[in-house]
């Protein structure tokens, strides 16, 4: 279809009806993955008065039990008790297992119908839109002149392809239009080098050290200091029974904060489950510590690198670092997936600080999960592609 830029104006130039595409299924729901995320949906789903029949999950020891009121049963099952009057609607965003895989696993196994999650969401836009970085296509185009600014200043060509790619999606629901995920995970080659032996490095949203593994990796174990946060209890014992295990040297180096990144230092509602979904949100009934980064991290001068993957909060946090980025001008490595607006807001909040930074984006994860912007300072080496 040409350039990435003659593709946006593509995309931009249509309304919201060329993309409201998906119909009303009229056939029961059953929802495929009985974790975290259906029950979620499923909550969602029964506020607007939708009621699927079941979830299939391939789970052996959750068979026959019933969650929030649904039997669990295996594709087989589900497909043997109702007939074909249903579709699967992949309830799942897990990197062990990605949409094209389950949709091809299903149908194979069942001959059944089978609906993604964002395809889901278009069938039902008034009960789960917005969800995460999903959106109904008439919001989405409401921010065409937001979207144009973000893209233009993107400072390499495979960032401003990924940043239509993402946008393509989002508005169709072709899971096919996405990117190939770039490895390892904020280390992409040709963006981010290694840093100096004395640098510091800020995880937010340090999860159960897996970030930290691979900033050690990359660094070859040198490195001035971490600073870790991490808000959910059980991912924090996890992370720090890991840090203990890198010996007494290497751990004196390594300070643990247990609780959330925003834009001042207090405390915050959050939501702890013990896995990866955990999030601040204002419904929550439990509280944990908030931290601005300007009140805890003191650089001294040293070379910073800050990653922030903490569900959504990540412009509250970077309010919370203004002054670090003044100052310093680290290595930025900020999620844009979480909510719909952070495609094209994330890079436009940092080009608005006007401190110097090139951007650029990367794919990270699969089903549309784990876009990164990068933000990294102006006399740093160019990007290459790759």
């Amino acid at each position: 279809m040409g350039s990435p830029v003659d593709l946006l104006e593509v995309l931009l130039g249509k309304t919201p009806a060329d993309y409201d595409v998906l119909q009303s299924t009229g056939r029961k729901l059953v929802l495929y993955g009985a974790g975290t995320l259906g029950r979620s949906l499923l909550k969602r789903l029964r506020a607007g008065g939708i009621e699927p029949i079941a979830f299939a999950d391939d789970t052996p020891s959750k068979q026959g039990q019933m969650l929030d009121g649904l039997e669990i049963l295996f594709p087989e099952q589900v497909a043997a008790r109702f007939g074909s009057d249903f579709v699967f609607a992949v309830t799942i965003l897990n990197p062990a297992l990605r949409f094209l895989e389950a949709e091809e696993r299903l149908r194979r196994r069942t001959g059944r119908d089978v609906l993604s999650l964002l395809a889901l969401a278009k069938t039902f836009p008034d009960a789960l839109f917005p969800y995460l970085q999903y959106d109904r296509p008439a919001r989405i185009l409401e921010s065409a002149s937001q979207i144009r600014r973000a893209f233009n200043i993107l400072s390499d060509d495979r960032s401003r392809e990924e940043f239509v790619a993402h946008l393509h999606f989002r508005l169709t629901a072709r899971y096919q239009l996405l990117p190939a995920k770039s490895t390892p995970a904020y280390f992409p080659p040709g963006l981010v080098s290694e840093f100096s032996d004395d640098c510091i490095f800020v995880d937010c949203g340090a999860y159960d050290g897996d970030s930290m593994r691979q900033f050690l990796r990359h660094q070859h174990g040198h490195f001035g200091a971490i600073v870790a946060f991490e808000p959910d209890r059980r991912n924090f014992e996890t992370l720090a029974n890991y840090v203990r295990s890198l010996g007494a040297e290497t751990a004196s180096r390594i300070h643990l904060h247990h609780g959330a990144i925003g834009d001042h230092t207090g405390e915050t509602p959050f939501d702890e489950t013990g896995d990866m979904s955990a999030a601040v949100h204002p419904d929550a009934t439990g509280k944990v510590a908030l931290f601005a980064l300007d009140d805890v991290v003191r650089p001294e001068g040293s070379e910073i690198y800050i990653k922030f993957d903490i569900e959504g909060f990540e412009q509250q946090a970077l309010e919370g670092a203004r002054s670090l980025l003044r100052a310093q001008r680290p290595t930025l490595a900020v999620s844009a997936y979480h909510r719909p607006g952070d495609l094209w807001e994330i890079p436009l909040y940092l080009h608005d600080l006007d401190i110097g930074y090139r951007l650029s984006l990367r794919t990270e994860g699969d089903d549309g999960m784990d876009l990164v912007c990068y933000a990294l300072p102006a006399e740093s080496n160019p990007a290459t592609p790759a």
